[in-house]
């Protein structure tokens, strides 16, 4: 990524602001880390000090075979282990939200008025649905989020995690941050642009999807092997197969027919390697064109990077803007419990995702 003068500019005086503001907090901070270090440690001695104890025990000879490899051993090990990993999170999570409660806001004021929120849905399924980003899921869960003004737009930012849910488990649809910008004037139609690498991650992601085709087609490639000597009995399978393939193919056709006519046509990107890396769905053409521009979507490409998303997808209905960035990291974290609070690397990296979000309101309210 080449150098971006103006983050280096609002690093430089955020700095300043820290020293002010936030300087003091973190010092406090550190005592709290170091209390949370010594809770950890005692959780680790109390648990593991009756493992050591068993184990020791079984070697010596003392606890025989038939004690340690029944049922009801084995059962108490699994729940001990499930108990242990609750309890050990309890010192990372505690620390986790202190430090979250204690900076968040104040950092979030170098920009403006902002409310900070955790674990609270402040964007709405009805909102995230309307975009078209995600095509279905029943399930939501939110970690932190912030709404506020900045400039004239209405910004809101939450972390998301999309699932759908049923009897036989769960599949990850979204997990990552969503951004939600309000705009004072509404967009003429709706445009949708969907990351091609998305698609490739979320089959990836979840291997059910894979499966299907094994399970469904897995019996017919065998019994088609089983008659390859015998022709007539390969014909009689071949032609329901065909006509299963035309009847999808047919179905396909229409839905695409369907959503062409009913909402979105393909766009081609004025850069070629933006077209390369997304597929952008529109009712009108002339508007994407004009939003869609070459310094917006390298701003799309510098928030993938600074939130180390694996894609970005976004969607203008209405008055709102809706960017999803895929990640698996944990958003918005200034501190660690196994570095100094006073370690200013990791609140530098909040301020770059900050500023790339903002910027991009920059870019769209000048258009």
């Amino acid at each position: 990524m080449k150098k971006n003068y103006k983050l280096a500019e609002v690093q430089q005086r955020f700095h300043s602001f820290y020293k002010t503001n936030l300087q003091q907090i973190y010092k406090q901070l550190e005592t709290t880390r170091k209390n949370c270090l010594n809770s950890l440690r005692n959780r680790l001695i109390a648990f593991f000090a009756p493992l050591v104890v068993f184990v020791f025990l079984c070697v010596k000879g003392i606890i025989g075979p038939e004690i340690y490899s029944s049922d009801l051993v084995i059962n108490i090990a699994a729940l001990f282990i499930i108990i242990m990993f609750g309890v050990i999170y309890v010192p990372f999570y505690t620390y986790r939200e202190q430090t979250k409660d204690m900076t968040m806001k104040k950092i979030l004021s170098f920009w403006g008025d902002f409310h900070y929120y955790m674990e609270h849905d402040i964007i709405g399924n009805e909102t995230v649905k309307k975009s078209e980003l995600f095509t279905y899921y029943n399930h939501t869960v939110v970690d932190d989020a912030f709404t506020g003004k900045y400039s004239k737009t209405k910004l809101t930012v939450s972390e998301h995690n999309l699932r759908i849910q049923g009897s036989k488990g769960e599949t990850h649809i979204f997990k990552g941050v969503l951004v939600l910008l309000d705009f004072s004037k509404k967009f003429s139609g709706k445009t949708v642009v969907i990351n091609k690498a998305r698609k490739k991650n979320f089959f990836l992601n979840n291997p059910i999807f894979m499966i299907v085709p094994l399970v469904v087609f897995g019996p017919w490639f065998l019994l088609a092997w089983k008659f390859m000597e015998d022709e007539e009995g390969l014909l009689l399978l071949i032609i329901p197969f065909l006509f299963y393939c035309f009847i999808a193919f047919l179905i396909y056709m229409l839905f695409k027919k369907y959503r062409k006519k009913t909402a979105t046509q393909n766009v081609a990107l004025e850069k070629i390697d933006f077209a390369k890396g997304w597929t952008v769905l529109t009712d009108n053409q002339v508007e994407a064109r004009y939003i869609l521009s070459p310094v917006f979507m390298e701003q799309m490409e510098e928030i993938k990077q600074l939130f180390h998303g694996s894609g970005v997808d976004f969607s203008f209905f209405d008055n709102k803007l809706l960017i999803a960035v895929h990640t698996r990291k944990n958003l918005f974290e200034t501190t660690s419990l196994f570095s100094e609070a006073l370690n200013y690397h990791k609140v530098r990296e909040v301020v770059g995702q900050l500023h790339s979000i903002f910027s991009m309101i920059d870019i769209l309210e000048k258009r």
